[in-house]
């Protein structure tokens, strides 16, 4: 399982318009009251898409009860046991071959018992087979009920009210869910929605999924259908058709986190905080990002309308923009003048310490006075890869990272032995992200020679997770939280740089920065 830390894809829909609509549906099930009679009195087995569920239908109010830990089974004995003599409570018997008073006993069916001479022995008579049972108060006596449970269809279940006695409820901030209506509002949108033979399944199957992640309002968890999953890849992999930047959400509004350098978007001047209004006249805000990219997106060579707003200036403009084959080296390495050796690292994919040791080898040598690592609009990308790189620059058993996990704290220190004692200026900007950060704190809490150079980085203080699932769709969500050497998080504040520097008249005055600080 791979730890990823990123800021969402690289760009390579549908309208809708709201109406109010009145209209009577009526929708037909099983006849309620015969499944109510049906079931009187037994433990149902609701088996659905998360897990099981176990009910006990009263038979008085015939309203249904979860038992859902052994708190609700002592509640259930506290508002529906009734007390009971030895004389009568063996008249109904405990298995095939006791003597009973089948009458007593078929009045007595689904009903829970309190043994008034034997210290409160709790008895449940079962209706399907007309026994009685001995049940614990708490968890056993769950676990004994459960044994005797009758599976049921979600149909069926559906017809039998949830009880809304809220004393029996084990927790008012996370109310009870009858996972039925799941199936019931399936049946009733393919039956019943006026365009019926244009639903799909896995379209009402994947959208359920998206909206379980967005739920979370965590705008790096996110589910991705099997054709958003091999989106996902090609931007790991640095290869796509597109405009070329790298783009986030947030409450439903897409905007630029970096254009790459050299790309379609890079050019045509956008910049991290743009936000994209509409693509080809389709207004995006609420879009999931799957859908936008999709229409962002396409071949090469043909052109995409982009509306902008720039919030630092407030100004909205349209742009056009021809898509281009984007294919992103994970590194670059050059000498500069005055042997400084520059690297441009442009996402932390997991080949990036291996092309780094391969061009340090033809780069760096006796004469390098110093290193430029370039990580300007570097959105991040795998963990691992940002700490082997830092394994370059510091020996071994120094703290790189923490991770903070819901059940443990992990901590990760260089591995060395190779230590490059060259001065460092690290450059970065508001396109800088994630994985880019934890590598530009591990190196600051270790180098005393190390400099940053540029603008407030992004500020992503959490990392992520990708599971695959058997039909190519995955999820990828927020498993920890992470802290630099210092116990500092980034969420929110970004990295300040030692020298705040601004580009300006199509100069990169921030690199020019950084050569100074190394002459």
């Amino acid at each position: 399982m791979k730890k990823l830390l990123f800021l969402s894809l690289i760009i390579a829909g549908l309208s809708w318009v709201s109406t109010s609509v009145q209209a009577i549906t009526i929708v037909f099930g099983p006849n309620a009251q015969e499944v109510k009679d049906r079931y009187a009195g037994s433990i149902l087995i609701e088996d659905n898409h998360f897990g099981k569920n176990y009910w006990y239908l009263e038979p008085a109010s015939q309203e249904r009860y979860l038992l859902k830990s052994g708190v609700s089974v002592s509640l259930l004995l506290d508002q529906f046991g009734q007390d009971i003599s030895n004389k009568d409570l063996n008249k109904i018997p405990t298995n095939t071959s006791s003597p009973a008073d089948y009458n007593f006993t078929y009045k007595m069916r689904g009903h829970f018992l309190i043994q008034t001479e034997a210290g409160g022995q709790a008895w449940y008579v079962n209706p399907l087979d007309n026994l009685r049972y001995a049940i614990s108060d708490g968890r056993d006596g769950l676990a004994t009920l459960q044994k005797l449970g009758l599976d049921i269809s979600p149909e069926k279940l559906t017809a039998i009210p949830i009880t809304q006695n809220f004393n029996f409820m084990t927790s008012d901030t996370n109310p009870q869910i009858d996972f039925s209506t799941y199936d019931t509002l399936k049946s009733i949108l393919k039956d019943n929605y006026y365009k019926r033979d244009e639903i799909k399944d896995s379209d009402l199957f994947y959208g359920s999924l998206k909206g379980m992640a967005s739920s979370l309002s965590d705008p790096y968890t996110e589910f991705f259908t099997p054709q958003g999953k091999t989106e996902f890849d090609n931007w790991l992999d640095s290869s796509v058709e597109g405009i070329g930047a790298v783009v986030d959400s947030k409450d439903g509004q897409l905007f630029i986190v970096s254009p790459l350098e050299n790309s379609p978007a890079y050019r045509a001047d956008l910049q991290p905080g743009d936000q994209i209004l509409k693509v080809n006249d389709t207004i995006i805000k609420g879009y999931s990002m799957e859908t936008s990219l999709r229409l962002i997106r396409g071949p090469q060579d043909t052109s995409v309308k982009l509306e902008i707003y720039r919030p630092s200036t407030d100004k909205t403009w349209t742009v056009e923009i021809i898509r281009e084959k984007i294919s992103i080296p994970s590194v670059t390495g050059k000498i500069l003048d005055n042997n400084i050796v520059y690297f441009k690292i442009n996402i932390f994919s997991q080949d990036v310490p291996q092309l780094f040791s391969s061009l340090q080898k033809q780069l760096i040598d006796s004469n390098t006075r110093g290193i430029i690592v370039d990580l300007r609009n570097n959105p991040g990308g795998y963990t691992s890869s940002a700490l082997n790189l830092a394994d370059f620059w510091l020996p071994a058993n120094e703290l790189l990272l923490e991770e903070n996990y819901p059940d443990k704290v992990m901590d990760y220190n260089s591995q060395g032995p190779e230590t490059m004692s060259i001065p460092t200026v690290i450059l970065v900007n508001e396109g800088t992200a994630s994985a880019s950060e934890i590598f530009t704190l591990a190196l600051k809490a270790h180098q005393n020679n190390l400099k940053i150079v540029g603008h407030q980085s992004f500020g992503k203080g959490t990392g992520q997770t990708l599971e695959q699932f058997v039909d190519g769709s995955a999820i990828k969500y927020t498993i920890f939280e992470w802290f630099d050497p210092t116990g500092t998080s980034v969420e929110g504040k970004g990295i300040t740089p030692d020298y705040i520097v601004d580009n300006k008249d199509n100069y990169d005055w921030q690199l020019q920065q950084a050569k100074t600080l190394l002459k």
